[in-house]
């Protein structure tokens, strides 16, 4: 049933649950499993500096976030693909997704209050709402 399957991870807890459920359907369904992480810049710097020094800063943070994806997959078992982008969490992983035709994305469930989730929506409803293949939310 799902063939690629996208796991999307930030090192939160709630990643690190979604990471966990993708693993396991994975090794399931003997799929091909990539863990793809949204490197997001502020809108608004000061200075040029300040964005390079976010950049590295961010590169260092998913590169670690994904070796230990790798290395957990591996030790179920699993071969992973970690991928890194920049943009917009919820755009990238949909165009993403739709780029690589993945059949299943795994989401963890962030917890943002009502009012937030009112005025800003999270990145889980929004891939949940656009996405073209099912979508797991694990919480």
């Amino acid at each position: 049933m799902f063939h690629k399957i996208l796991a999307a991870i930030d090192g939160s807890p709630a990643s690190e649950k979604a990471l966990a459920a993708a693993v396991d359907l994975a090794a399931h369904y003997q799929a091909e499993l990539i863990a793809l992480s949204v490197a997001e810049l502020p809108e608004v710097v000061a200075m040029v500096d300040e964005v390079d020094e976010l950049r590295q800063s961010a590169d260092e943070y998913f590169r670690k976030i994904g070796e230990a994806a790798v290395a957990y997959a591996r030790s179920r078992g699993v071969k992973l693909r970690s991928v890194v982008v920049r943009g917009h969490a919820a755009s990238e992983i949909i165009r993403f997704a739709e780029a690589e035709g993945v059949h299943l994305i795994v989401l963890g469930r962030q917890g943002h209050s009502r009012v937030a989730r009112f005025f800003l929506g999270s990145t889980t409803d929004r891939v949940s709402e656009h996405c073209h293949c099912t979508v797991m939310i694990v919480k």
